[in-house]
């Protein structure tokens, strides 16, 4: 593994495949490292996937240190992490080039296609549902529609967010503002959300007791990429929102079946 410093100030980690196979690019949950995902890369790398994991600005291995004065949002992390994230894997073997979106990571892919539609040749959304309220159901509306806003409430106040003790890192007080905006309204920016009908295809992934990303919040975000062609897998175990990362292989048997199946391209050789 090796790891690159963009322009931006994220930072990519590099884990070569094999020849002639497919690329993950992957973009992490709020707050996560790409240490975390490392599991998971070298199990799809063993499978020979070449996998890159990203740490946004500010996160992980960057050398950004996000202060009052350091405002990014979603608009900001497209045009700049995911951007160059993407051309520099571009420059290595990337045919097909996948996104990976985890949580946050999803709702960034969603912008990435409408701000730039053709950067990627398809995605993977794992436990990557949008934020939006109406999107859950009974009680698990209330965590959506109130948390976010007080969130970005107090980080528009101290102009920066310490969500450490939610396991959130410290982040933009723009990032958590648009998070909330899309928790309120269904969309990242003060417009609805414009996507292309470009057809490409997607594999939705969700997990059971996943609070954070349920089904329903899944599908409402797959409904964002209006002309995709859609696999859609739901597993019972491992549960919840972030177990799947210490537990990558069911994970990754399933992308490579669909790989195998969307792109006639077996990566184990």
């Amino acid at each position: 593994m090796s790891a690159t410093a963009l322009p931006s100030g994220a930072v990519a980690h590099w884990f070569p495949g094999k020849p002639g196979a497919s690329t993950l690019v992957v973009l992490p949950a709020l707050g996560v490292t790409a240490r975390h995902y490392q599991r998971f890369a070298e199990t799809a790398q063993a499978q020979g996937f070449h996998v890159l994991t990203l740490d946004y600005r500010g996160q992980g291995d960057s050398a950004l240190v996000i202060s009052r004065g350091t405002q990014f949002g979603y608009a900001d992390l497209v045009t700049g992490d995911l951007t160059e994230a993407i051309a520099w894997a571009r420059e290595q073997e990337a045919d097909p080039l996948l996104v990976v979106g985890h949580s946050l990571g999803g709702q960034l892919a969603a912008a990435l296609e409408s701000m730039s539609p053709g950067e990627f040749d398809g995605l993977v959304l794992v436990a990557a549902g949008t934020p939006h309220w109406r999107a859950f159901t009974g009680r698990g509306r209330l965590v959506p529609l109130i948390l976010p806003t007080v969130f970005a409430v107090t980080a528009r106040v101290r102009g920066v967010f310490d969500g450490r003790r939610f396991d959130f890192g410290r982040q933009s007080a723009r990032l958590i503002g648009d998070w909330a905006r899309m928790a309120r309204t269904g969309s990242w920016s003060t417009t609805p959300a414009v996507l292309t009908s470009r057809t490409f295809p997607i594999l939705a992934v969700s997990f059971g007791s996943d609070q954070l990303a349920p089904a329903s919040a899944v599908d409402e975000l797959v409904r964002l990429f209006p002309g995709a062609t859609t696999t859609r897998t739901h597993f019972g175990e491992p549960a919840g929102h972030v177990e799947w990362m210490k537990r990558p292989e069911v994970v990754v048997d399933a992308l490579n079946r669909w790989v195998v199946q969307i792109f006639a391209q077996d990566n184990r050789g």
